[in-house]
């Protein structure tokens, strides 16, 4: 391997530590937009004593939360009562 292969693979090296270093969570977030194509909304939260980025919800949707019934199904079809917290699922039943 040459020097300059050398330092090339050195570089990029030091450009994927340092682009997943600013995707790390650093501190707790409230809901921002989603980094993800498939999701909508993403936090940053602490699960265990760690920090962990949840995504959630879907782009297509809309929450219709000012109606009732439509409140009242939505919990019931995604079980909210047995939701734990620091998941995707807890986060969008809290948004219900």
């Amino acid at each position: 391997m040459t020097l300059f292969e050398k330092v090339f693979l050195n570089l990029l090296d030091n450009d994927i530590v340092n682009e997943k270093k600013s995707n790390r969570c650093t501190k707790v977030t409230g809901q921002t937009s989603s980094t993800r194509s498939d999701k909508k909304y993403m936090r940053c939260t602490r699960v265990n004593g760690k920090l962990k980025r949840v995504h959630y919800g879907d782009p297509n949707l809309r929450i219709k939360k000012s109606n009732p019934k439509k409140r009242k199904s939505f919990r019931a079809r995604h079980k909210c009562s047995t939701a734990k917290p620091g998941t995707p699922k807890y986060y969008s039943c809290k948004n219900w």
